[in-house]
């Protein structure tokens, strides 16, 4: 969970000269609550084979939706590095991993030739003294910032392992330690989904292939592999110990929670990794939890915890559901809860890291004598430059790898012949229905609430009610010197707030200006952080660009008597209004874009887009149209765009 992302928020309100705008959050609230499923339990003995069926399911068309095959296949390739002898029972073994394969010159892959792929920095505890066979514990980073992986309490937990014996391995993790930089930022993982790859993807790698690297080792017993982690270490341990059976115990610590949490909490709301598109309308988290079963599983939650997923939500969300299955394989002492109390805050300290060697002794060394207590390691823990392993020059993250895509994707491009072009367009409207989940939302009603009249115009406020209880505020104004010929419908980025010069246009034209605002803009704004909604709508099923797509369209459609056109501005807006001319029932006659994109591909021109523009990075949405598609899908209607550059 980032840091930034902890503060309570609430819908920005302008003044109304009535009563108060809608809350635009709370109906997006309720439109996402009464779409997620409920947590059926399962039956026992049929469980496994559902289980199987759903591992299937979530990894083809969640976890590798759209990747290159090549992501997926080739051999594991491990680069051993120097060794830190201990003298304390223990050695120290730096290596790098491919969690993403390179590519020699020879390919001709585009963007690609002679790249190294992406590159993990990892360190392999180990005994001094290894017996034939002994269990594996895969170490797994959360957002700890400059430590990455050297981080104390991680340290202290693996050499704890090394110390019983075990095998531990501590890789590091996206975005922080070694693989710092605006390019591993978690939010541009969005920045491939917009080209139709899903960027959950490469976290999974990267995690699954440190799983290989640790089934690798000669003395790790297949059959007792652990996994661990604190926060997002939490969230990797569930989603892999979750789609890979080779992981025989988990222990995840603050890591995750449902959607419908997510939903009411704002500190429960996670990255866009934990709210992958589609994840949770295939298997959400409690379903998640259930797959572990009948495999030993201990949750660890943290009863005052100061960044999310407190016991009090935790537990009713991910383990009281599935209890009863784990009663059901008659596996009850294999399925725990334990309730940090010291410190209680987000954290793996030593009453964590306790019940985390208890469980694993319980489980995987029965019989023996083994030491539940933490064995004092503080005065071991290095420094992280002590710790630093090294990463390639020109090492991939979410940007090279988006940008990469982005110059391979291949569309068919509208063709000249009119009867043809028909066709394009129909197929392509349904292809954007698709990539959309796009829903229509008729108009139900136009409610005036009030007005006002100044320096020769008068306007009205109104709320134009469409179903599913979505109300959208809509300002009008009209010459109060003179009649006006028809109506401009506006719509811009910031909202109302940023329609004076297109209301001013369009008066001295002879027309009433009709200024409506869409979800995530002006009086529907969804307060601080709204990308996260985005994230949430997207692993829901839906997509936030659709929602707002849907309501213009409704509005569109509902005056398309009396307009004489459309004017956007802003690349949300722009993009928003091609899409809605083109699937609403009545097109205008004409478009104008202002501050439009010329491309989707500036979307990933440079890191940090998303969080301004997250609707935009809907999935899958460059792989199929670029703005110069949208146009033509949107023919006959007559398009003026103008881009920042034209300014």
């Amino acid at each position: 969970m980032n840091e930034t992302d902890r503060d309570d928020d609430r819908a920005v309100m302008r003044p109304s000269p009535s009563r108060s705008e809608p809350d635009a959050m709370e109906t997006l609230r309720t439109y996402m609550l009464g779409r997620i499923p409920g947590f059926r339990l399962p039956d026992a003995n049929t469980w496994d084979a559902e289980a199987a069926k759903m591992r299937r399911t979530m990894l083809e068309e969640v976890i590798f939706k759209g990747v290159p095959d090549e992501w997926r296949e080739g051999a594991l390739r491990v680069e051993w590095k120097d060794v830190i002898e201990t003298g304390k029972g223990y050695r120290i073994r730096k290596l790098t991993y491919h969690a993403l394969p390179g590519s020699p010159a020879s390919t001709g892959r585009p963007g690609w030739p002679g790249q190294p792929g992406l590159v993990i920095p990892a360190l392999l505890y180990e005994p001094d003294d290894l017996g034939d066979t002994t269990p594996g514990v895969l170490n797994l980073n959360g957002h700890v910032g400059p430590p990455g992986k050297a981080v104390d309490y991680k340290q202290e937990r693996c050499i704890n392992l090394a110390k019983r014996g075990m095998v531990a391995l501590n890789p590091e993790w996206l975005g922080f330690g070694e693989l710092q930089g605006p390019g591993y930022q978690h939010n541009n993982a969005a920045y491939l989904d917009l080209c139709g790859v899903a960027g959950i993807a490469v976290f999974y790698l990267a995690m699954s292939r440190a799983l290989d690297v640790l089934l690798n080792q000669e003395h790790v017993d297949p059959e007792r592999i652990a996994v661990t982690g604190l926060s997002g270490g939490g969230w990797q341990t569930i989603i892999l110990a979750a789609l890979d059976t080779r992981v025989r115990l988990a222990a995840p610590n603050a890591g995750y929670i449902g959607l419908d949490s997510r939903i009411k909490h704002p500190a429960d709301r996670g990255d866009i990794e934990q709210n992958a598109a589609d994840l949770a309308s295939t298997a959400d988290y409690p379903v998640l939890t259930a797959m572990l079963a009948p495999r030993p599983a201990l949750l660890l939650y943290n009863e005052y915890d100061d960044c999310c997923f407190q016991t009090a939500r935790a537990r009713p969300s991910v383990y009281e559901p599935v209890r009863p299955l784990y009663a059901s394989y008659g596996r009850q002492d294999a399925f725990e809860f334990h309730n940090n109390i010291d410190p209680g805050t987000h954290n793996y300290e030593r009453e964590h890291r306790e019940s985390f060697y208890r469980f694993l002794n319980r489980h995987f060394l029965p019989g023996a004598c083994g030491r539940d207590e933490e064995i004092p390691s503080a005065d071991e823990v290095r420094s992280e430059e002590e710790l630093t392993v090294g990463t390639p020059i020109g090492n991939a993250d979410f940007v090279t790898l988006a940008r990469s895509e982005a110059l391979g994707l291949k569309r068919v491009k509208p063709p000249g012949e009119p009867a043809a072009m028909r066709r394009w367009q129909k197929a392509g409207r349904d292809r954007l229905r698709s990539i959309l989940r796009y829903r229509p939302f008729p108009v139900e009603e136009m409610i005036k609430q009030a007005s006002e009249s100044g320096d020769g115009r008068q306007t009205t406020y109104s709320h134009c009610h469409l179903r599913d209880g979505w109300v959208l505020p809509v300002r009008t104004t009209v010459p109060s010197t003179r009649e006006y010929a028809k109506k401009r419908l506006i719509l811009t980025d910031a909202g109302s707030r940023g329609a004076s010069a297109p209301v001013a246009e369009a008066l001295r034209e002879g027309n009433a200006a009709m200024v409506v605002e869409v979800v995530m803009q002006g009086a529907c704004e969804l307060g601080k952080a709204p990308h996260q909604w985005t994230m949430m709508l997207s692993s829901g099923g839906e997509r936030m660009l659709g929602l707002q797509v849907a309501q213009l369209a409704a509005v569109l459609d509902h005056e398309a008597a009396a307009l004489s056109g459309l004017t956007a501005v802003g690349p949300a807006s722009s993009v928003v209004a091609l899409m809605a001319s083109s699937l609403s029932s009545h097109a205008v006659e004409e478009i104008e874009l202002r501050r439009g994109l010329a491309s989707l591909q500036r979307l990933i021109d440079e890191p940090g887009r998303y969080e301004t523009l997250s609707p935009l990075f809907c999935f899958g949405l460059l792989a199929s149209f670029d703005i110069e598609d949208l146009i033509a899908l949107a023919h006959p209607v007559r398009v003026d765009l103008r881009t920042d550059a034209d300014a």
